[in-house]
């Protein structure tokens, strides 16, 4: 099994209240292996979570009894609990699942991006346990980590997609036919730290509610920014979308804060304070990276390698 992971480009926050936003699933993603095995009785699972360089950063334990699981050892709390709620939601939503799919197996998943870079470390784990128990990702997410699900489109999709929520269960999800002329301008520049996207969504929640007009223009923005030719085209709604979305979360841009004497754009992905931003450079590469090197950020990749 494999999913992809995922970079929103567009329409961060507002996504989660229908706005249009325009995402692509990476080139890096997460694999799970089940395999049975003679040492492991039917009614137990055996749990490991791989680095990319193939080192164990979590193991867990659960027995099945009476179809619910029960977590008998793990060596992270926290994250044995995550995965303990969705293998919860995996047997309330197909009674049996976890008997036929999971238990009686040793079970691996191997990241093939660092767990700090915020690229879907959790949605390609829900993605991969809705392929391997064959049900619905969106609602296993919904029972666990929460969020838009534009990280699960972007899980098994083919290349990058225009996502939006309706009020009905499933998301409207398209083919985006996007590789702008420009491509070999963009670079993504990780800023050396993580983001909790939960935390995010929570402070955008306590903003109160979100007028209709708003998610339009958000909505306005994709596709001004899906359409645009140029660097100077794209630089331009990048920009506009970075003063909206700062002038609602009444949060300072981060190209203010960090890269204020660059002469591009550099605009936050996802939610902001963290993890990747997209960067918009009139600069060659070599520059482009000493510049963001220089400024703290430990990796700055080019279209290509991560899309």
């Amino acid at each position: 099994m494999y999913a992809h992971g995922k970079l929103l480009l567009t329409g961060e926050y507002f996504v989660l209240d229908g706005a249009l936003a325009l995402a692509v699933p990476t080139r890096l993603g997460q694999r799970l292996q089940a395999k049975a095995a003679a040492a492991i009785p039917a009614d137990e699972l055996h749990w490991r979570s791989l680095t990319r360089a193939g080192e164990v950063w979590f193991s867990g334990r659960w027995l099945l009894q009476a179809g619910e699981p029960v977590l008998h050892s793990s060596s992270d709390d926290p994250t044995a609990q995550r995965l303990q709620e969705l293998l919860r939601s995996i047997e309330q939503q197909k009674p049996g699942a976890l008997a036929q799919h999971l238990f009686g197996r040793q079970v691996d998943v191997q990241l093939e991006f660092p767990r700090d870079w915020g690229l879907g470390s959790s949605s390609t784990l829900v993605s991969l346990l809705a392929q391997q128990t064959q049900t619905d990702p969106y609602r296993l997410l919904a029972d666990s980590f929460g969020g838009s699900g534009y990280d699960i489109a972007c899980a098994t999709a083919a290349g990058p997609i225009f996502y939006q929520r309706t009020p009905e269960e499933l998301p409207v999800v398209s083919p985006a036919n996007w590789l702008p002329p420009f491509h070999e301008q963009l670079f993504f520049a990780y800023q050396g730290h993580k983001q909790n996207s939960r935390e995010g969504i929570r402070y955008y929640r306590e903003l109160g509610g979100v007028q209709a007009g708003l998610l339009d223009e958000v909505s306005d923005l994709t596709r001004a920014f899906f359409a645009a030719q140029t660097l100077a085209e794209a630089s331009k709604v990048a920009a506009a979308h970075e003063d909206f979305i700062s002038t609602i979360l009444q949060m300072e841009r981060v190209q203010t804060e960090r890269f204020a004497d660059f002469p591009g754009v550099v605009k936050s992905l996802g939610a902001w304070g963290g993890d990747f931003a997209l960067v918009f450079s009139p600069w060659p590469a070599a520059k482009t990276r000493a510049y963001f090197n220089e400024k703290g950020c430990p990796a700055v990749l080019n279209f290509s390698e991560l899309v």
